[in-house]
Protein backbone atom coordinates (compact mmCIF):
# COMPACT_ATOMS: atom_id res chain seq x y z
CA UNK A 1 0.00 0.00 0.00
CA UNK A 2 1.19 3.91 -0.78
CA UNK A 3 0.64 5.28 2.36
CA UNK A 4 1.52 8.94 1.09
CA UNK A 5 -1.57 10.98 0.62
CA UNK A 6 -1.47 12.80 -3.37
CA UNK A 7 -1.50 16.44 -3.07
CA UNK A 8 -4.50 17.38 -5.60
CA UNK A 9 -6.17 20.35 -7.27
CA UNK A 10 -9.74 20.62 -8.23
CA UNK A 11 -10.65 20.40 -10.98
CA UNK A 12 -14.46 21.88 -11.40
CA UNK A 13 -14.77 21.81 -15.52
CA UNK A 14 -14.54 19.97 -18.65
CA UNK A 15 -10.81 19.53 -20.11
CA UNK A 16 -12.48 19.56 -23.58
CA UNK A 17 -15.12 21.43 -23.74
CA UNK A 18 -14.96 24.30 -20.50
CA UNK A 19 -18.43 22.80 -19.33
CA UNK A 20 -19.31 21.75 -15.46
CA UNK A 21 -19.39 18.60 -14.56
CA UNK A 22 -21.58 16.72 -11.94
CA UNK A 23 -19.92 13.79 -9.48
CA UNK A 24 -21.00 10.16 -10.81
CA UNK A 25 -19.01 8.18 -8.18
CA UNK A 26 -18.04 10.49 -5.04
CA UNK A 27 -15.93 7.79 -2.73
CA UNK A 28 -13.66 6.03 -5.33
CA UNK A 29 -11.08 3.75 -2.99
CA UNK A 30 -8.13 2.11 -5.07
CA UNK A 31 -8.91 -1.62 -4.91
CA UNK A 32 -5.86 -2.82 -6.84
CA UNK A 33 -2.96 -1.65 -5.73
CA UNK A 34 -3.53 0.75 -2.36
CA UNK A 35 -2.95 4.10 -3.06
CA UNK A 36 -4.92 6.06 -0.11
CA UNK A 37 -7.18 8.71 -0.69
CA UNK A 38 -10.72 9.01 -1.55
CA UNK A 39 -11.39 10.04 -5.06
CA UNK A 40 -14.61 11.62 -7.04
CA UNK A 41 -15.52 11.04 -10.77
CA UNK A 42 -17.14 14.00 -12.21
CA UNK A 43 -19.31 13.80 -15.53
CA UNK A 44 -19.19 16.72 -18.27
CA UNK A 45 -22.93 17.54 -18.31
CA UNK A 46 -23.00 18.72 -22.29
CA UNK A 47 -24.59 16.02 -23.88
CA UNK A 48 -22.16 16.46 -26.51
CA UNK A 49 -18.97 15.69 -24.41
CA UNK A 50 -19.59 13.40 -21.00
CA UNK A 51 -16.04 13.58 -20.49
CA UNK A 52 -15.20 12.28 -16.96
CA UNK A 53 -12.25 13.37 -14.58
CA UNK A 54 -11.25 12.98 -11.96
CA UNK A 55 -11.96 16.05 -9.24
CA UNK A 56 -9.90 16.40 -7.28
CA UNK A 57 -6.98 16.16 -9.75
CA UNK A 58 -3.75 14.97 -8.45
CA UNK A 59 -0.66 16.81 -9.32
CA UNK A 60 1.13 16.15 -11.90
CA UNK A 61 4.55 16.11 -10.02
CA UNK A 62 2.72 13.26 -7.32
CA UNK A 63 1.40 10.84 -10.00
CA UNK A 64 4.82 8.70 -9.66
CA UNK A 65 3.34 7.96 -6.16
CA UNK A 66 -0.09 6.25 -7.81
CA UNK A 67 2.54 3.60 -9.40
CA UNK A 68 4.92 2.71 -6.71
CA UNK A 69 2.91 -0.92 -6.40
CA UNK A 70 2.00 -0.93 -10.15
CA UNK A 71 2.08 -4.10 -11.69
CA UNK A 72 4.92 -3.24 -13.56
CA UNK A 73 6.84 -2.18 -10.66
CA UNK A 74 6.09 -6.01 -9.40
CA UNK A 75 7.38 -9.56 -10.06
CA UNK A 76 5.39 -10.98 -6.87
CA UNK A 77 4.33 -14.53 -7.39
CA UNK A 78 0.48 -15.62 -7.41
CA UNK A 79 -0.27 -18.11 -5.11
CA UNK A 80 -1.18 -21.41 -6.35
CA UNK A 81 -4.89 -22.01 -6.96
CA UNK A 82 -7.09 -24.74 -5.31
CA UNK A 83 -8.36 -27.30 -6.91
CA UNK A 84 -11.64 -26.31 -7.68
CA UNK A 85 -10.37 -23.32 -8.91
CA UNK A 86 -8.33 -25.14 -11.46
CA UNK A 87 -11.03 -27.32 -12.61
CA UNK A 88 -13.61 -24.27 -12.83
CA UNK A 89 -10.87 -22.12 -14.75
CA UNK A 90 -10.55 -25.85 -17.27
CA UNK A 91 -14.39 -25.31 -17.71
CA UNK A 92 -13.20 -22.25 -18.53
CA UNK A 93 -10.73 -22.16 -21.01
CA UNK A 94 -12.97 -24.64 -22.98
CA UNK A 95 -16.16 -22.43 -22.75
CA UNK A 96 -14.38 -19.33 -23.93
CA UNK A 97 -12.83 -21.10 -26.77
CA UNK A 98 -16.25 -22.09 -28.01
CA UNK A 99 -17.81 -18.96 -27.76
CA UNK A 100 -15.22 -17.13 -29.04
CA UNK A 101 -15.36 -19.44 -32.47
CA UNK A 102 -19.18 -18.91 -32.21
CA UNK A 103 -19.61 -15.10 -31.24
CA UNK A 104 -16.73 -14.30 -33.93
CA UNK A 105 -15.00 -12.86 -31.02
CA UNK A 106 -11.95 -15.08 -31.57
CA UNK A 107 -11.22 -13.55 -34.69
CA UNK A 108 -11.91 -10.04 -34.13
CA UNK A 109 -9.03 -11.09 -31.00
CA UNK A 110 -6.57 -12.06 -33.63
CA UNK A 111 -7.00 -8.24 -35.27
CA UNK A 112 -7.30 -6.46 -32.01
CA UNK A 113 -3.91 -8.12 -30.98
CA UNK A 114 -2.34 -6.13 -33.74
CA UNK A 115 -4.32 -3.02 -32.91
CA UNK A 116 -6.16 -3.39 -36.32
CA UNK A 117 -3.24 -2.81 -38.80
CA UNK A 118 -2.81 -3.91 -41.63
CA UNK A 119 -0.28 -4.57 -44.44
CA UNK A 120 1.48 -2.72 -45.90
CA UNK A 121 3.77 -2.43 -43.12
CA UNK A 122 6.17 1.27 -42.25
CA UNK A 123 7.38 2.36 -39.25
CA UNK A 124 5.82 2.08 -36.10
CA UNK A 125 6.29 3.69 -32.60
CA UNK A 126 4.44 2.42 -29.55
CA UNK A 127 3.95 5.41 -27.02
CA UNK A 128 4.64 3.52 -23.48
CA UNK A 129 5.36 -0.15 -24.90
CA UNK A 130 6.25 -1.49 -21.45
CA UNK A 131 8.05 -4.63 -21.74
CA UNK A 132 7.17 -4.60 -25.59
CA UNK A 133 5.71 -7.47 -25.76
CA UNK A 134 3.64 -5.78 -28.64
CA UNK A 135 6.54 -4.05 -30.56
CA UNK A 136 8.06 -8.01 -30.73
CA UNK A 137 4.97 -9.11 -31.78
CA UNK A 138 4.27 -6.36 -34.75
CA UNK A 139 8.22 -6.44 -35.95
CA UNK A 140 7.49 -10.53 -36.54
CA UNK A 141 4.95 -9.76 -39.12
CA UNK A 142 7.13 -6.75 -40.64
CA UNK A 143 6.90 -3.49 -38.94
CA UNK A 144 9.90 -1.12 -38.33
CA UNK A 145 9.47 -0.73 -34.64
CA UNK A 146 10.54 1.58 -32.00
CA UNK A 147 9.21 2.23 -28.31
CA UNK A 148 8.86 4.76 -25.41
CA UNK A 149 8.38 4.57 -21.79
CA UNK A 150 8.57 6.80 -18.62
CA UNK A 151 9.68 3.28 -16.51
CA UNK A 152 13.71 2.59 -17.42
CA UNK A 153 13.19 -0.95 -16.07
CA UNK A 154 10.66 -1.96 -18.45
CA UNK A 155 12.49 -0.37 -21.32
CA UNK A 156 15.76 -2.28 -20.88
CA UNK A 157 14.06 -5.26 -20.20
CA UNK A 158 12.56 -4.58 -23.84
CA UNK A 159 15.88 -4.15 -24.87
CA UNK A 160 17.27 -7.11 -23.42
CA UNK A 161 14.47 -9.48 -23.72
CA UNK A 162 13.50 -8.60 -27.27
CA UNK A 163 16.40 -6.78 -28.86
CA UNK A 164 14.16 -3.27 -29.04
CA UNK A 165 15.15 0.00 -29.01
CA UNK A 166 13.11 1.76 -26.25
CA UNK A 167 13.71 5.42 -25.17
CA UNK A 168 12.56 6.50 -22.05
CA UNK A 169 10.68 10.06 -21.23
CA UNK A 170 7.48 11.32 -21.94
CA UNK A 171 7.13 11.77 -26.02
CA UNK A 172 7.59 15.47 -25.73
CA UNK A 173 10.70 15.43 -24.02
CA UNK A 174 12.37 12.93 -26.43
CA UNK A 175 11.50 15.00 -29.42
CA UNK A 176 11.08 12.91 -32.30
CA UNK A 177 11.86 15.18 -35.03
CA UNK A 178 8.41 16.35 -38.05
CA UNK A 179 7.21 13.32 -39.36
CA UNK A 180 8.71 10.07 -38.46
CA UNK A 181 6.22 7.37 -38.18
CA UNK A 182 3.68 5.79 -40.16
CA UNK A 183 1.86 4.88 -37.06
CA UNK A 184 1.84 6.03 -33.67
CA UNK A 185 -0.40 3.80 -31.07
CA UNK A 186 -0.85 4.46 -27.60
CA UNK A 187 -2.33 1.08 -25.91
CA UNK A 188 -3.96 2.16 -22.45
CA UNK A 189 -1.95 4.92 -21.69
CA UNK A 190 -4.50 8.20 -22.92
CA UNK A 191 -6.53 7.98 -19.46
CA UNK A 192 -3.02 8.00 -17.54
CA UNK A 193 -2.20 11.36 -19.11
CA UNK A 194 -2.79 14.92 -17.65
CA UNK A 195 -2.93 16.72 -20.76
CA UNK A 196 -4.44 14.53 -23.24
CA UNK A 197 -4.54 17.08 -25.80
CA UNK A 198 -0.53 18.33 -25.94
CA UNK A 199 -0.11 14.30 -26.09
CA UNK A 200 -2.46 13.72 -29.18
CA UNK A 201 -0.87 16.65 -30.94
CA UNK A 202 2.52 15.86 -29.99
CA UNK A 203 1.73 12.32 -32.19
CA UNK A 204 -0.13 14.04 -35.35
CA UNK A 205 3.34 16.20 -35.21
CA UNK A 206 5.73 13.21 -35.54
CA UNK A 207 3.71 11.38 -37.86
CA UNK A 208 4.19 11.40 -41.37
CA UNK A 209 1.36 12.74 -43.61
CA UNK A 210 -1.22 10.24 -43.99
CA UNK A 211 -0.04 8.40 -40.91
CA UNK A 212 -1.98 6.61 -38.82
CA UNK A 213 -2.57 7.31 -35.05
CA UNK A 214 -4.33 3.81 -33.09
CA UNK A 215 -5.38 4.08 -29.30
CA UNK A 216 -7.00 2.09 -27.03
CA UNK A 217 -9.00 3.02 -23.71
CA UNK A 218 -11.48 1.45 -21.62
CA UNK A 219 -14.78 2.79 -22.71
CA UNK A 220 -16.82 5.02 -20.12
CA UNK A 221 -20.13 4.14 -21.88
CA UNK A 222 -19.50 -0.30 -21.55
CA UNK A 223 -21.54 -2.21 -20.31
CA UNK A 224 -19.31 -3.55 -17.74
CA UNK A 225 -19.69 0.49 -16.30
CA UNK A 226 -23.17 0.31 -16.30
CA UNK A 227 -23.37 -2.85 -14.77
CA UNK A 228 -20.64 -2.84 -11.89
CA UNK A 229 -20.52 0.75 -11.36
CA UNK A 230 -17.90 2.09 -8.62
CA UNK A 231 -16.55 -1.76 -8.42
CA UNK A 232 -15.75 -0.94 -12.34
CA UNK A 233 -12.25 -2.38 -13.38
CA UNK A 234 -11.94 0.56 -15.96
CA UNK A 235 -12.69 3.72 -13.45
CA UNK A 236 -8.49 2.68 -11.70
CA UNK A 237 -8.37 5.91 -9.71
CA UNK A 238 -6.01 7.30 -8.84
CA UNK A 239 -4.20 6.70 -12.08
CA UNK A 240 -6.51 7.05 -14.72
CA UNK A 241 -7.06 10.53 -15.03
CA UNK A 242 -9.84 10.83 -17.86
CA UNK A 243 -12.18 8.95 -19.29
CA UNK A 244 -13.66 8.90 -22.51
CA UNK A 245 -16.55 7.86 -24.56
CA UNK A 246 -17.15 7.75 -28.76
CA UNK A 247 -17.96 11.27 -28.75
CA UNK A 248 -15.56 12.95 -26.62
CA UNK A 249 -12.89 10.97 -27.84
CA UNK A 250 -13.40 12.16 -31.40
CA UNK A 251 -13.97 16.03 -29.73
CA UNK A 252 -10.19 14.91 -28.72
CA UNK A 253 -8.91 14.29 -32.17
CA UNK A 254 -10.00 17.11 -33.62
CA UNK A 255 -8.79 19.32 -30.85
CA UNK A 256 -5.07 17.50 -31.79
CA UNK A 257 -5.33 18.42 -35.19
CA UNK A 258 -6.82 15.05 -36.96
CA UNK A 259 -9.49 15.58 -39.00
CA UNK A 260 -10.09 11.85 -40.31
CA UNK A 261 -11.33 9.33 -37.54
CA UNK A 262 -12.86 6.35 -36.53
CA UNK A 263 -14.10 5.62 -33.24
CA UNK A 264 -15.45 2.10 -32.29
CA UNK A 265 -15.80 -0.49 -29.08
CA UNK A 266 -14.99 -3.93 -29.17
CA UNK A 267 -15.34 -6.71 -26.44
CA UNK A 268 -11.99 -7.97 -26.72
CA UNK A 269 -10.66 -6.74 -23.92
CA UNK A 270 -13.89 -7.86 -21.84
CA UNK A 271 -12.48 -10.92 -20.06
CA UNK A 272 -9.82 -8.81 -17.98
CA UNK A 273 -11.93 -5.62 -17.71
CA UNK A 274 -14.92 -7.59 -16.36
CA UNK A 275 -12.92 -10.60 -14.19
CA UNK A 276 -11.04 -7.99 -12.51
CA UNK A 277 -14.68 -6.09 -11.86
CA UNK A 278 -15.55 -9.11 -10.35
CA UNK A 279 -12.68 -9.36 -8.01
CA UNK A 280 -13.29 -5.73 -6.99
CA UNK A 281 -17.23 -6.10 -6.25
CA UNK A 282 -16.25 -9.17 -4.16
CA UNK A 283 -13.57 -7.71 -2.10
CA UNK A 284 -10.55 -8.94 -3.29
CA UNK A 285 -7.69 -8.89 -5.78
CA UNK A 286 -6.84 -12.10 -7.16
CA UNK A 287 -8.19 -15.11 -7.87
CA UNK A 288 -8.87 -17.65 -10.86
CA UNK A 289 -11.61 -15.99 -13.11
CA UNK A 290 -15.01 -17.96 -13.14
CA UNK A 291 -17.19 -19.50 -16.09
CA UNK A 292 -19.44 -16.83 -15.26
CA UNK A 293 -17.15 -13.80 -17.05
CA UNK A 294 -17.21 -15.68 -20.44
CA UNK A 295 -20.77 -16.18 -20.73
CA UNK A 296 -20.70 -12.27 -19.54
CA UNK A 297 -18.57 -11.33 -22.67
CA UNK A 298 -20.03 -13.07 -25.23
CA UNK A 299 -23.58 -11.56 -24.08
CA UNK A 300 -21.95 -8.45 -24.58
CA UNK A 301 -20.79 -9.01 -27.84
CA UNK A 302 -23.78 -11.16 -29.14
CA UNK A 303 -26.38 -8.15 -27.69
CA UNK A 304 -24.58 -5.17 -27.53
CA UNK A 305 -21.64 -5.03 -29.22
CA UNK A 306 -21.73 -0.99 -29.57
CA UNK A 307 -21.26 -1.31 -25.66
CA UNK A 308 -17.71 -2.96 -25.66
CA UNK A 309 -15.53 -2.97 -22.43
CA UNK A 310 -12.56 -1.44 -24.70
CA UNK A 311 -12.56 1.96 -27.08
CA UNK A 312 -10.22 2.63 -30.18
CA UNK A 313 -9.75 5.59 -32.08
CA UNK A 314 -8.40 5.23 -34.93
CA UNK A 315 -7.29 8.62 -36.66
CA UNK A 316 -5.32 9.40 -39.44
CA UNK A 317 -3.10 12.84 -40.33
Amino acid sequence: MTDSLLRTQPQPQCLLCGSAGKITHPQLHDHLFGVAGTWGLKTCENPSCGLAWLDPMPLTEDLALAYQQYYTHSADAQPRASFWKRLDYGVYRRLNKLLGKLTGLHAQQQRAAHLFLEPPCGKLLDVGCGNGRFLQRMRAVGWDVEGTDFDPKAAAAAHTEHGLTVRVGDLASIAYPDAQFDVVTLQHLIEHVPDPVALLQECWRILKPQGRLVLVTPNLESWGHQHFAAAWRGLEPPRHLYLYARQNLQNLATRAGFTQYQAFTTATGAEYILGDSFKILAGFSHHTPTSSHVFSKAWLLRKHPEFGEELFLIAQK
